[in-house]
């Protein structure tokens, strides 16, 4: 499959540093929202021009003044007006032009960049590492028959910092997409690196890629690169749950196919929406969601679940793994189901190289 060669701008973007000296042009949404920030910079002694002509305010930020000031303008016109506030933050004396129009925010998330920008710094120092925790044959324990990446940050120190952390910081920092492409170039790269020979199952997240012939080509190159087979891939998608978009996932599945990999889908019983997602979808594999797996043994009501879920996906080809499993009823009763493969920690916990043979 050709991918175009064009990189995707917004995936590979990282914003700056917030501690330099540097200028702050707002956007307020209303006249009287206007009047109540240049109320406080007067107020606070900042040095500002007013542009009325592009409705703009251009705000001088000291070294290290960067946080009270954009706090004390959110706290003079409160929290609705702060989100509806455009804002854009230039190094130095720079005046934008055409090409920041991509850059600009709103003032709500160039806050809780500079909250969480200890993220932006992960992200530009490359500090993303993964675990893998394998992916058995439900009637076979002895070899995995996959491994499922699971991304971890660092800090500056080498400390580990979990997944939530992470995606949390990205979601209200506007950098998913950044972190979702970061996150599926080092799943790759490590699982090479550790010389894994299963298949690879790889998360990502649907709402952080626009157009997967730009947002996804880059890590089609770094597959390449590493030299692991196309057929070994297997793209997991997560969050279900919060998908409002089927077409755009199935438009993104249809381009892993086309390229030679698998999917998966994840959450499956977490809600009616994913079970309705199958016809869309057309995933490889689907994964229970482990809310159904937990305590299995003991409550007919998930064993009827779980049973008519994976008759569904054998009259649709489908392959079924039930994640999550915990104590040895859970996997007795899952065998029984005929479910195809299992995944969990009484089996095996996440770790650093993968699988080995106690």
């Amino acid at each position: 499959m050709k991918v175009t060669s064009q990189p995707c701008s917004r995936c590979e973007t990282l914003p700056g540093h917030f501690y330099t000296h540097g200028r702050l042009y707002l956007w307020p949404p209303l006249g009287h929202s206007m009047a109540k920030v240049t109320a406080f910079l007067h107020r606070a002694g900042y040095r500002f021009e007013q542009v009325a002509a592009h409705g703009y305010l251009a705000v001088d930020i000291p070294e290290d003044g960067f946080d009270g000031c954009c706090r004390g303008i959110h706290e003079a016109i409160g929290s609705k007006e702060g989100q509806d506030t455009l804002a854009l933050y230039l190094d130095g004396d720079q005046v934008p032009d055409l090409n920041d129009i991509r850059a600009v925010i709103s003032l709500d998330v160039l806050i809780a960049r500079q909250k969480e920008e200890w993220l932006i710094d992960v992200l530009r120092e490359k500090r993303l590492t993964n675990h893998f925790q394998p992916i058995f044959y439900a009637n076979d324990t002895r070899k995995p028959f996959a491994h499922e990446c699971l991304l971890r940050g660092l800090t500056g120190e080498g400390q580990i910092i979990p997944p939530g952390k992470l995606f949390h910081a990205a979601t209200t920092t506007d950098l998913l997409f950044q972190l979702d492409r970061a996150a599926r170039a080092m799943a790759v790269q490590n699982a090479a690196a550790c010389g894994l020979d299963s298949k690879i199952f790889i998360n990502f997240t649907p709402t952080s890629i626009y157009d997967p012939q730009y947002c996804l080509q880059s890590t089609v190159r770094i597959i390449k690169e590493s030299g692991l087979l196309r057929d070994r891939i297997v793209f997991e998608v997560i969050e279900t749950e919060k998908l409002d978009d089927p077409e755009h996932l199935a438009n993104i599945l249809k381009f892993y196919r086309h390229a030679g990999f698998q999917v998966a889908l994840d959450d499956l019983g977490s809600g009616y929406s994913a079970l309705n997602l199958l016809p869309i979808l057309k995933p490889d594999y689907i994964k229970i969601d482990r809310e159904l797996i937990s305590g299995i043994h003991k409550d007919r009501f998930k064993i009827v679940i779980v049973e008519k879920l994976v008759d569904i996906c054998k009259d649709l080809g489908i392959l079924v793994v039930a994640e999550g499993i915990e104590v040895q009823e859970e996997l007795t009763v899952l065998q029984k189901l005929g479910v195809d493969f299992i995944q969990g920690f009484l089996l095996a916990r996440p770790a650093a190289k993968g699988w080995t043979e106690s």
